[in-house]
């Protein structure tokens, strides 16, 4: 049986990271706050900085697999704590941190992957979070498919620049953009969005799909209840993901708030 002794989560913000941990306690639970050793708890502290003492711990417990799980803020990096290995990949990696998320999480995976590691989705290990194509809950609006299709030629045309992953559109007009604040500050912004902008009893819904060439092995994206809950304030009548693209937390508790505000959550696929 596959008890995690050779995994490390990469930990970032949310539930996801501590989810893979109750499933495989024996795995290393990596933390960027500061470097020290795993404890008894198999927990590694580690700075941005300090790659190559990340590595080494990690090559002293046997991990042989690394999962990224949860948001990870970009990291300010301050050169006179760089550790030699930290240094020596700063040229490369200083020209991703003003590129997209993307871009500059492929370019850790690759070292993680040069290094001897191989790179598993948080989706592998927890398969049940993912979505199958079908409606979760909840009744679409009549003009549902005219707005997806919009939000859809929107995430394309954004795509390429690696900027977000989610459009909101209302009534075929488009009330917000994801950016690198994230979902729940678009969710926020719509919701603040003044009333005569808007025809909110003709529908709104929120579109979350992965950008193009994202690789989800380490940028998965993730709703859970709050996105649901705050789409729900933000006066949306629905939530549309790609099916197998999108992992969902605490599936029961978001369809418990949709069913409570008539909101709907579809898995369809993107018809551009």
């Amino acid at each position: 049986m596959d008890d995690g002794s050779d995994l490390a989560i990469i930990s970032g913000s949310g539930k996801l990271p501590l989810l893979i941990k109750n499933l495989y306690k024996k795995a290393i639970y990596i933390t960027f706050i500061e470097s020290q050793k795993a404890n008894k708890n198999k927990v590694i502290k580690c700075e941005f900085e300090k790659l190559g003492f990340l590595f080494d711990c990690l090559k002293e417990n046997g991990i042989r697999r690394v999962v990224m799980a949860g948001a990870i803020s970009r990291p300010q990096f301050e050169h006179s704590k760089l550790d030699e290995y930290t240094l020596s990949i700063m040229p490369k990696l200083s020209t991703k941190l003003v590129q997209g998320d993307n871009e500059l999480l492929s370019f850790i995976a690759n070292e993680f992957e040069k290094n001897g590691y191989q790179i598993m989705g948080a989706s592998e290990i927890l398969p049940d979070l993912i979505l199958k194509p079908g409606l979760v809950c909840g009744t679409p609006y009549e003009f549902i498919s005219r707005d997806i299709l919009k939000a859809d030629k929107i995430l394309k045309l954004l795509s390429p620049e690696d900027i977000g992953q989610g459009v909101v559109v209302e009534n075929g007009l488009v009330l917000g953009i994801e950016t690198l604040q994230g979902t729940n500050e678009l969710l926020k912004f719509v919701a603040e969005t003044s009333s005569h902008l808007r025809k909110v009893d003709l529908g709104g819904v929120f579109v979350k799909r992965p950008k193009a060439n994202q690789n989800l092995l380490f940028d998965m994206p993730v709703i859970g209840p709050e996105t649901i809950y705050l789409a729900c304030e933000a006066g949306l009548k629905g939530l549309v993901v790609s099916p197998h693209t999108v992992i969902v937390l605490d599936r029961g508790k978001c369809i418990q708030i949709a069913e409570a505000n008539n909101f709907f959550i579809l898995a369809e696929e993107t018809k551009n």
